[in-house]
């Protein structure tokens, strides 16, 4: 058996049109293969003529909506991705140094950010009053913590041996021996290192009980008065205009993982019945050719299981920049005006279709949000750390989240995924 006849074999064909197939070589086969009989000038070349062939005999059920299409070349080949619609994409100024704000001012330069300046003044003062709440919460919250640590660090001080300094006569070191001195002062510095430890991670337990409290007066007694889940009810409709992009960028990921999560996810989706205002990106930087065909092949078997011709899209980068923020970028670059919120995904999500649809229902309810951030948990997992890791995040991960939007409002964590992103403003100001 010679490599012609092994490939022919692999081919997913009947018996009879394997027979009727050349054994001779494989440029043979594939221009036999070729229902238009074109000729390349490179034997290399010669598998594009036989590619619709394949596909169709391979993924029948996945080809259902005009899958296949020509390039530029007139060669064929899979509809991966949407048309490209073009943006641009440019970084807006933004001065962090309060200096630097503060100059600008007496200069008399505008220093108006330009989100600003496009709301109306009704919008303006909604937006002023929470910031200013939020502003009064946190130094709320700093002077509760620094208040509980100073009283903490005074008790600490008191249960250490050395009180004072009455072990210590300032004018018998005078002209004493410097290795002496040092002796003598060295439990007091060491006593002295170990109230500022303290003090430091006491300030941070102290946060920590702060966010807790009021995490659960929150959960106790319901929703807050500026809380942004408090702006809808939960079951309205979706805008059929405001359409939304679940983008997943992955990168030499665990392909049967990646895309067991993925289907999980869009079958929650279509569950819901608001599949028709999602659409899910692929986006790949694989470089690892066995990957690479895995994913090609991992996304052809997830459209035809569930039927997402046409809404589950794959695409992988030939050049490499910047990483998963690069691959992101590009999107925006390309595809992001076609959409009105965007949700990245990690290469390890799972997300359920109430979720979703919830956080584009958040969005639609407060056009100001730009990036709205949901609570992950995690799952699935197998030691035993990872396993009290999964059980925390349950049991008191909504404690936490919801004393963390008491204290930060609209200026809280951006954990980088599970969040439902506005794709405009990202666009004119995120480059």
């Amino acid at each position: 058996m010679n490599k012609t006849t092994e490939y022919i074999d692999a081919l997913l064909l009947s018996e009879r049109e394997k027979a009727a197939l050349p054994k001779t070589d494989i440029r043979a086969v594939h221009q036999a293969l070729d229902a238009e009989h074109r000729t390349y000038s490179r034997e290399d070349d010669s598998p594009q003529g036989s590619v619709k062939a394949r596909l169709e005999h391979a993924w029948p059920d996945s080809l259902a909506k005009g899958q296949l299409i020509k390039d530029d070349e007139g060669r064929d080949q899979l509809q991966a991705m949407p048309k490209a619609t073009r943006s641009s994409m440019f970084p807006d100024p933004w001065r962090t140094n309060p200096v630097g704000r503060f100059w600008d001012r007496l200069r008399g330069r505008d220093v108006t950010p330009r989100y600003v300046s496009r709301l109306t003044k009704e919008e303006q003062a909604s937006e002023q009053k929470w910031r200013t709440v939020g502003t009064i919460r946190r130094y709320i919250l700093l002077i509760l913590t620094l208040a509980q640590t100073v009283v903490a660090t005074w008790y600490m001080k008191t249960i250490l041996p050395y009180q004072g300094w009455a072990l210590i006569n300032p004018m018998d070191m005078v002209g004493q021996d410097i290795w002496v001195s040092f002796m003598q002062l060295l439990p007091y510095m060491l006593q002295t290192g170990i109230l500022i430890l303290f003090a430091v991670l006491f300030c941070w337990v102290s946060a920590g009980f702060w966010t807790a409290l009021m995490g659960f007066l929150q959960l106790l007694i319901g929703r807050d008065k500026y809380s942004i889940s408090a702006s809808t009810v939960g079951d309205e409709p979706l805008n059929p205009e405001h359409r939304t992009a679940l983008i997943m960028p992955i990168c030499n990921e665990d392909v049967s993982r990646v895309f067991a999560g993925l289907r999980a996810t869009w079958e929650s989706v279509k569950a819901t019945g608001n599949a028709a205002h999602f659409d899910v990106y692929i986006l790949s930087d694989s470089y690892n050719p066995d990957i690479c065909v895995a994913e090609q092949k991992a996304w052809m078997e997830l459209i035809a299981e569930v039927q997402g011709e046409g809404q589950i899209f794959y695409r992988r980068r030939r050049r490499r920049m910047k990483r998963k923020s690069g691959n992101i970028d590009d999107f925006c670059r390309r595809w992001g005006n076609q959409y009105s919120y965007m949700v990245v995904l990690d290469a390890d999500s799972v997300m359920s279709g109430e979720c979703l649809s919830g956080l584009v229902r958040l969005m639609e309810a407060n056009p100001n949000a730009g990036i709205i951030q949901s609570s992950p948990k995690a799952s699935g997992m197998d030691t035993l750390y990872a396993r009290c890791q999964q059980f925390a995040t349950r049991v008191y991960g909504p404690l936490f989240t919801a004393g963390l939007h008491f204290w930060q409002l609209g200026e809280s964590h951006y954990w980088g995924h599970n969040a439902i992103h506005r794709v405009e403003p990202g666009i004119e100001r995120c480059a």
